[in-house]
């Protein structure tokens, strides 16, 4: 009787997929809202979230919060924001300035972003990109939409006039 009344509870599989639907919608309004933020900060060149999610929702890609665990990247020197997009994950890590990036990504092999000679804790395939202050790991999705997170951040910021 309770597996009965906890299958009734769960509702038929469109509504699931209406929450689902829903849930997903909510958390694209999200990163819309946090990439909005983007416009007031000044013209430094310099990456911030709110940069990240202005440029991959404006690729087209739905930035969403990544809600599993993220790989294991101690040589990065700090957790890196985790995004669901394009089908894909995004994770992204931000530094003070493109000297202190260098310092951490120059010795990184710049086909998997790990360590040379270890194995990349990335699923393959994987684009690892770096722009100024910004390194980011794209892995998974279509190529198409690799290309559009890749061209997002491979494009900068504005800096100051």
């Amino acid at each position: 009787m309770v597996a009965l009344v906890a299958l009734a509870a769960c509702g038929s599989p469109e509504e699931r997929a209406a929450r689902e639907q829903q849930a997903a919608r909510g958390a694209m309004a999200e990163a819309e809202s946090a990439g909005r933020q983007a416009a007031a900060l000044p013209h430094t060149g310099l990456w911030s979230e709110a940069h990240v999610m202005d440029r991959l929702v404006r690729a087209g890609v739905a930035p969403r919060a990544h809600d599993g665990p993220t790989p294991h990247t101690p040589w990065m020197g700090r957790a890196p924001i985790a995004l669901r997009a394009g089908g894909g994950e995004v994770f992204v890590w931000i530094y003070a300035d493109s000297v202190a990036r260098r310092a951490v990504t120059d010795a990184l092999d710049p086909d998997t972003g790990a360590p040379r000679g270890t194995v990349a804790p990335f699923a393959p395939p994987l684009l690892f990109v770096t722009q100024n202050n910004l390194a980011a790991v794209i892995t998974g999705g279509s190529e198409r939409n690799i290309e559009r997170i890749m061209l997002a951040f491979q494009a900068g910021l504005p800096a100051a006039p």
